[in-house]
């Protein structure tokens, strides 16, 4: 009984859903996500959470 429940956990595969779609799915319901710079450096980091 073992081995057939390993074999269905290696065959199934996770829907990881796309963000791009999520984004646009949820600006039809009014949602809007902040956009924020990826590309900061560790200066502005820093700068952003001193205490």
């Amino acid at each position: 009984m073992q081995s057939t429940a390993i074999k269905k956990l290696q065959g199934t595969r996770t829907f990881v859903p796309k963000m791009s779609n999520f984004e646009t799915s949820s600006r039809y319901e009014g949602l809007y996500f902040k956009k924020e710079k990826l590309g900061k450096s560790i200066d502005d980091l820093k700068a952003k959470y001193a205490r």
